[in-house]
């Protein structure tokens, strides 16, 4: 075998390698046995650079709860969600303003929905939101917010292999940086634009439990 020849053959392995874990940690998986759910958020904070945090839902459990319901589609990979975050609210210069998107039945809720995609995240089981683009409207004469773009979250439980009538998905960010972004070499983030401004990047914190009446089994092979 030729020197050039060798080298090459090398190269084609050498690729080979390394375009097996990306694939692996690309996979979609899958919700058995499941069609719909519904649950609630705890305390959601939208983040984006300069711009007052926006929070919904109260700490205190059960209070005002962020509800969230859906179904499971396309053998449990993917499935449509609707959110009904309550108690919204944003802080100007020192005064707490309620905020809620238009066709929200009071003042400080916000309702929207999306689509959501199953995947692995990190070579753990996670969630890739998409939901539609929303405008959230606060009081005061403040401009518009409009949210869109995708959130990619953590599911950290059940396991992989484990029966369960209930899953907890957790949102982690830094500021306005979200924790995971990265999926099949794109990344993903939410974005916020306030009136005319200039678009910036939105991370959001909350953890959701959501519950089924069948107990489902994520099957992340």
């Amino acid at each position: 075998m030729s020197k050039k020849i060798m080298l090459l053959a090398l190269a084609m392995v050498s690729a080979a390698a390394f375009a097996v874990p990306a694939g692996a940690s690309a996979q979609e998986i899958h919700w058995t046995n499941v069609t719909s759910f519904s649950g609630t958020f705890d305390t959601i904070f939208l983040t984006a650079q300069e711009e007052p945090v926006i929070t919904c839902g109260e700490t205190t459990p059960n209070n005002n709860p962020n509800h969230v319901t859906g179904a499971v589609t396309a053998g449990g990979t993917t499935g449509e969600l609707f959110f009904d975050f309550t108690a919204c609210h944003m802080v100007v210069l020192g005064a707490t303003v309620p905020c809620h998107s238009p066709a929200a039945p009071v003042s400080n809720t916000i309702a929207s929905s999306g689509v959501v995609h199953l995947i692995t995240t990190n070579e753990n089981p996670g969630i890739l939101v998409t939901p539609v683009a929303t405008k959230i409207e606060c009081s005061g004469g403040l401009p518009p917010i409009n949210v869109a773009g995708n959130v990619i979250g953590t599911i950290t439980s059940p396991a992989c292999g484990v029966a369960s009538n209930s899953m907890t998905i957790k949102f982690n960010a830094t500021g306005p940086t979200q924790e995971h972004k990265a999926y099949t070499g794109v990344n993903y983030n939410l974005t916020s634009q306030t009136g005319t401004g200039t678009v910036k990047e939105v991370g959001l914190s909350a953890e959701s439990t959501i519950s089924s009446e069948t107990a489902g089994t994520l099957d992340c092979t």
